[in-house]
């Protein structure tokens, strides 16, 4: 199940990091909050946050250079994907007793299965935030992908 989740969530990011115009890909609907580029990346390439210390117990990989794929949009689809490879083979690997071992993350503790339906949770709070940057933009939002 999280292994098919974190594969169609790489689908939904990649999506709409494609289907916004040009124009809006470094834009922000105010100030003070983050542009669609950052928004993407925030809610694919923060997977490897939840992924790295608390369930693997190693340090956080880098995808890429945020200065490059922030700006660029073949950058950020590579380094969304380098983000989702690390997660599922992190899934894939992960001994199957080691998915109840407690963790902590953002000073909570809770079992290792959990730190990652979280991530998977986070990203879809974080896409819907993103609907409105291509509503703002005139652009309708690639289909939602339940499956």
């Amino acid at each position: 199940m999280l292994i098919e989740g974190f594969e169609n969530a790489r689908t939904m990011d990649i999506e709409f990091a494609m289907a916004i115009p040009d124009s809006a890909f470094r834009w922000a609907p105010t100030d003070g909050v983050r542009t669609f580029s950052e928004q993407v990346a925030h809610a694919g390439i923060s997977n490897t946050l939840f992924m790295a210390t608390p369930v693997l117990g190693e340090a956080r990989p880098v995808v890429g250079d945020t200065a490059v794929y922030l700006n660029d949009r073949e950058a950020l689809v590579a380094a969304l994907n380098g983000a989702y490879d690390y997660v599922i083979s992190g899934v894939m690997e992960l001994p199957a007793e080691e998915f109840l071992v407690e963790t902590t993350l953002f000073g909570q503790t809770m079992p290792k299965w959990r730190v990652m339906l979280q991530a998977l949770t986070h990203g879809i709070w974080t896409r819907g935030q993103m609907v409105p940057y291509f509503r703002m933009n005139g652009v309708a939002p690639p289909r939602y992908r339940a499956f």
